[in-house]
Parts: C-alpha cells; structure tokens; sequence
C-alpha cells in the first residue's frame, strides 16, 4: 500500500525499488520547467545539493498532450523515474505524489534515498478543490498566508477563497477609499467567549490591520507558481459594518456605528442605536441610493484588477431585511424596479453586480443564501455552507445551476475536530446535499471552510485545518468507488510524518479519529460558551 494522500485514481506496485541519488539528474520539458523547480527544490533540501539537469537524467518530466489539465502519469521503475503531465499543475501534482512516495520531507543531508516502484495514473475528480480563510475577524500577515499556500500544494488544492472584509473588519487596500483601511481595518475589542450568550468575555484590546495592494500582488503570485487560484471575498451587501463605519452614507439610515468587535447574533451595546429585537446587528448597505453601486463597482474596480481568478466572491449570505423594509431609499427603488419583495431587491442588486463584473471576464459567487430572490441571473454560483437541507440550493443544481459544496457539517472547520471529524468531511458525498447523480456535472467541486470569529493565532489556525484538510483533499480528488476512510487513517501515519518535519501544528490523532460523544459535548460546550481553545489547550497539554 502506498501511503500517499489524496489517493491516485489508479495505483500498480511494481516490484523493485529505484535509488535516487545525487547522480541522477533531471531533464524536463520547458514548458513544465516552472513546475520542476519544486522538485529540484526538495531534491536540494534532501541531498544537501541541486539537482543536475542533463539529457541522459533517470529522472524525466515531459507533457502528454493527450492527458487532460491537472492529470498526470507517474511511472517508477529500477531505471528512474518517469512523469507525463497534461499541463503546469499536472506536473505539480505528479511531485506531491513523488515526494510522500520518496520522503523529501522526511530526510536531508542523504546519499541516496529508495523509492517503491510504482505506475500511477491520476487526475481529480473536481476541478474546484479549495480552502479558504477568514483574514477580516483576525489579520494575518503575509508570510503566515505563504506558508499555509505551500501547504495546499501538498494536498492538490488549487483554490484558495480569501474572506477579505466583513463586520469586524476591512483587510484589502483601496485607493479610491482610504478610510476601508484607515477607519475600516481597525476596531477596539475582540469578543472571545461566549457565542451563544450574552455574557461574554473581550481580549480588552484593540485589533487591526490590512494587506497592501502590493501585499496582494505577492501573496497572488506566489500562489500561482504552486497552481493556485486565488478567489477574494468582499462581504455585500451584509457584513459590512467595516465600510459603514468609514462610510456612513452607505447605511439606510444615518447612524453612528463602528467596526463590530462582537460576533454571531448578539445584541449590540445601545450606544450603536440598536434595540433588542432589531435583528441588524449585521449591518447591510442600502441597496435603494446609487451610490451604493458606485462604490461598490469602484472598489470592485480595484479589486478586480488584483485578482486574475475568473471568479469574485460577494458573500451575500445572513443579510437583514428589517433596514430595507423601512428605508425610504429600498422602497422607492422596488416600485421603480417592479420588483416583489426585499428578496428580490438583494437579487437586483447580485444581478447588477454580476453585470458589472462579466465585464471584467468574471463569474460571481455567492453563499446559497442569494437564492432565495426569484429574479437571480442563472449564471450566478452557488456555494452551498448550511447544515439544514436548503431547497432553493438544491433545485437550483439539479436544474442546472452551478455550486461549490461546503456543507458546514463536514467541512467547517472552525468547528472543533470532534465535532466536524476526519470521517465528517472523508464520507461527504455531493449526494448528501441533495444532488442527484445526474447533476453532479454541475458541481464544480469542495471547499471547506475556516472562519476566525475565534481563533487569534497561528497554531490554532494550523490545529484546525490539519489534518482535516487532507479527508477534504482525497473527498474532493479522488473517486467514491476507490475511498476507503480505514485505509485513509493508515496513511496518516507518514502524512503526520511530513506536517511534523514542515513544522505544522496539526491536531493528534486521539483528537481527530473517534474522538467520542464525551469530548464532542466538552468541546462543543466550550466552544459555544466558555473557551473555544478547550480542545488545542488538551492536545497541548498531551503532546
């Protein structure tokens, strides 16, 4: 059994074993030359030297232009090493199989390393296969962002979703718009405990900071080089508490407000000009002044140049209707528009956004939150998070439409590993969220998520997604008839292995594999009420 992860498509062991030594060379096709340079990168960090490239090399990378985008061929016998790739990432990917199947993260300062040989031949099941990042609840710096990208490389991830803006803050440079950063990016307080309670507990201090333009012309290009499409999220209309506060005009009603420092459905401090019961506690921009839409299609404007991904995120989940209902604005807008509710006023306004940036050679996303307006553009992606069965989503797939699942019961990992489990996310099927088999076509693939309403630092970041990014990985990658969640967890052994020699905070196994009721109620009790760190203070305290 070869213990890689995600599992290839198909997998024959061959008998012998090739000896990878510093003589051994490489020769690579040009136009894969940008995907080999990470082998010769972990060639060096093993042997202590770079590769040399040469003709007569054992070990070969070259393009088969009858393989498919992301497919390759892997073939090892006793004379080398052989890959064919169908494009860039193809070849990536063939080198994340060779290095679990060689163990360059494992071993350096070697003189020659044995690899099993091995005839694979692999592509992904889905095109989409993603994680994403909540950067506006708590900022992370740049090279925190690159070392989690390197990561997703190791797993065939080529979607990253960067959750720039919400409530509590506002992560991205916009020219036109100084005080999104200036005002925006910062906010007092940061609520700590107590997701379900009014009693809460605060960090009793301030919390901020944004990425550059140039910051993210970095972080974009560096994930690029390892095949990854970096696809931003700027909150519309709800979660925009950040850009009211530097911006008040965009709210329905001229109200004193700042970046939210609490999170879930809480009542805000009256000094906000909230009312228990008000039930806009996420604040919405008002979708009846036009200048609404100039600022949006101004920052969208900025945004869009900094991100090549065909793809823009606009949120649009969790929005209150309570402020358009009595906003004079909104009101005269739906007469004008002829439209039939507040619903289809947030479908106006997702139509108009859609609009605007096909122009820029983009498709919008949105949570499955936006289907429910009747009037919504059919070329509108759908991204499908909550744990209830949602029947708008689900029509929408199955007549056509197109959808990223990232069901919150398998692939929130915000939540605690005892609650959303390795097996959670591994036994996901597109099945589970109502998509009929003849549809699956219209599934563009798997994303999990992480949402930092509670999580402050690195390690904690790092606890969360691992190893539970690798059961999303093999569900997205790899064939049903071929999963195996048992086999799954005996190839955890040398995974573990590897996140131990990059330096990774992962969570142990008696935290991740039938982690039991007992600590799911702990954890869950926790998390929800006193302290979400309960389950990362224990894995430490046993470590």
């Amino acid at each position: 059994m070869i213990h890689v992860i995600p599992m290839p498509l198909s997998v024959n062991e061959l008998p012998g074993k090739f000896r990878l030594t510093k003589e051994s060379g490489y020769y690579t096709d040009e136009a894969l030359a940008g995907a080999v340079r990470f082998y010769a990168r972990d060639f060096e960090k093993a042997f202590g030297e770079a590769p040399v490239q040469k003709e007569d090399a054992a070990v070969r990378f070259s393009v088969d232009t009858k393989l498919k985008n992301e497919a390759y061929t892997l073939h090892i016998d006793e004379n080398g090493i052989k890959v064919h790739a169908g494009d860039k990432n193809g070849a990536l990917y063939a080198i994340q199989t060779l290095r679990q199947l060689a163990g360059f993260d494992l071993k350096s300062g070697v003189q020659a390393l044995d690899i099993a040989c091995v005839r694979i031949s692999d592509a992904p099941r889905f095109a989409w296969r993603g994680q994403s990042l909540d950067c506006a609840r708590h900022f992370f710096p740049v090279e925190n962002i690159k070392k989690l990208l390197d990561l997703f490389l190791l797993h065939k991830l080529n979607v990253f979703h960067w959750h720039l803006t919400d409530d509590q803050g506002w992560r991205i440079e916009i020219k036109k718009y100084p005080l999104l950063t200036e005002v925006g990016s910062k906010r007092k307080d940061t609520q700590r405990t107590g997701w379900r309670k009014q009693k809460v507990g605060y960090a009793g201090e301030p919390h901020g900071g944004y990425y550059t333009q140039d910051e993210i012309r970095e972080v974009v290009a560096y994930a690029a080089e390892r095949g990854i499409m970096v696809v931003p999220e700027i909150d519309m209309p709800a979660h925009f508490a950040a850009a009211e506060a530097a911006y008040p005009d965009l709210a329905c009603r001229p109200l004193k407000t700042e970046v939210t420092y609490y999170f879930g459905a809480m009542v805000p401090h009256k000094e906000l000009g909230y009312k228990p019961g008000d039930n806009s506690w996420n604040r919405s921009a008002c979708l009846g002044k036009e200048s609404t839409y100039e600022f949006i299609f101004n920052v969208l404007d900025e945004v869009c140049e900094l991100f090549p991904a065909p793809y823009f995120h606009i949120g649009g989940d969790e929005a209150p209707r309570d402020e358009w209902k009595k906003c004079p604005h909104c009101q005269e807008k739906i007469r004008k528009e002829g439209l039939q509710s507040v619903d289809d006023l947030q479908g106006y306004f997702n139509n108009r956004v859609n609009e605007y940036i096909k122009k820029k050679g983009k498709r919008l996303i949105g949570w499955n939150e936006i289907l429910g307006a009747g009037n919504l553009d059919r070329s509108v992606i759908s991204q499908y998070w909550v744990p209830t069965r949602d029947k708008n989503a689900e029509r929408y797939v199955n007549s056509g439409g197109q959808m990223i699942l990232s069901r919150q019961t398998a692939f929130y990992f915000d939540y605690p590993n005892a609650e959303v489990t390795l097996k959670n996310a591994y036994s996901f099927t597109p099945a589970k969220s109502g998509v009929r088999p003849e549809a699956e076509k219209n599934v563009l693939g798997i994303e999990s998520e992480l949402w930092t309403e509670f999580i402050h630092d690195w390690r904690k970041v790092e606890f969360n997604l691992f190893p539970r990014v690798a059961a999303m990985c093999e569900t997205a990658w790899t064939s049903e008839s071929q999963k195996d969640f048992s086999g799954f967890v005996q190839r955890l052994d040398q995974y573990e292995k590897i996140l131990g020699a990059l330096h990774v905070h992962y969570a142990p196994r008696a935290y991740t594999v039938n982690p039991g009721l007992v600590k799911r109620a702990k954890y869950m009790c926790k998390f929800f009420w006193s302290n979400p760190y309960a389950e990362l203070e224990d894995a430490e305290k046993e470590m």
